[in-house]
């Protein structure tokens, strides 16, 4: 039976034998074994700021700076940058703000089984850890007809390829279809990314100032306490069969470690050196 709740779009030019790769350090690999489960991040977490921007707020972002950019006198310009688009920029932030704190994604990196990527090597991990890597077309049927346990089924998930564009100078007839969450710069082309995305309604939680209390105590506390993720348990992941690939600079002693670890926890995944050869 298939989730009604989980949905794969726009994966018609994925290859059927490509592999989903998920670079990770240590402490998370034993996070995923114990609790088999996938972390979504907030959007408003990750290092882009522009994850989830429109194309609405693309161009009036691009005519900001062409008003910014159109004076001789800098003054001037900055002027009636402030004065005339001030409105209308604090409205573009505040829907970018509610965009990114209502969806939450889990990332991995699309590629075919063989095609390691030493960029997100480098980027995700160190000389001690490892990806995990499944068959598309397996991690598809499997989410599909298995799911998330309990409250993880609550929610709507969507998973798809990320469309890379060049945010300064968009074509928006050829991406006017495509969700803003599934949308990032041709800068971050190099994640070759696919990735789960989670929607939740939108709910602002107040910062409680106390006069007693240094603001900043209370902006620390108000972090703690407002989610940056969610933890959703897989169903029967012991099916999904995915596959361990160390580092390509992994000690004999960290992979030896590594099986270890796995013949006590009697998780039975396949483990493979890296193909890559670095220095």
């Amino acid at each position: 039976m298939k989730n009604k709740n989980i949905n794969f779009i726009n994966d018609d030019h994925i290859n059927e034998n490509s592999f989903l790769w998920r670079y990770i350090d240590i402490s998370k690999l034993l996070s995923f074994l114990m609790n088999k489960s996938f972390f979504f991040t907030r959007l408003d977490k990750f290092e882009d700021k522009k994850e989830g921007i429109t194309l609405n707020h693309l161009f009036y972002k691009k005519k900001q700076k062409q008003i910014e950019n159109g004076f001789y006198l800098e003054n001037i310009g900055n002027r009636i940058s402030i004065e005339v688009g001030g409105d209308k920029m604090n409205l573009i932030d505040d829907e970018i703000n509610q965009i990114q704190k209502s969806n939450f994604a889990n990332c991995w990196f699309i590629a075919d089984e063989h095609s390691e990527s030493v960029a997100m090597w480098n980027l995700y991990s160190s000389p001690n850890s490892v990806a995990i890597k499944i068959k598309y077309s397996d991690f598809k049927k499997n989410l599909l007809e298995n799911g998330f346990i309990g409250n993880g089924n609550s929610y709507n998930i969507t998973c798809g390829t990320i469309k890379y564009i060049n945010f300064f100078n968009p074509n928006f007839n050829e991406i006017n279809s495509i969700e803003s969450v599934f949308l990032k710069d041709i800068s971050f082309k190099h994640e070759n990314e696919f990735r789960l995305v989670l929607k939740k309604e939108f709910e602002e939680i107040p910062i409680e100032y106390h006069p007693r209390i240094h603001k900043k105590e209370s902006e620390r506390l108000h972090q703690i306490n407002e989610p940056f993720g969610l933890d959703l348990k897989l169903n029967d992941c012991e099916n999904y069969n995915f596959e361990i690939v160390f580092h390509p600079k992994s000690q004999e002693w960290i992979t030896r470690d590594i099986k270890k670890m796995l013949e006590i926890m009697n998780t039975k995944l396949k483990c493979n050196n890296s193909l890559l050869e670095l220095k």
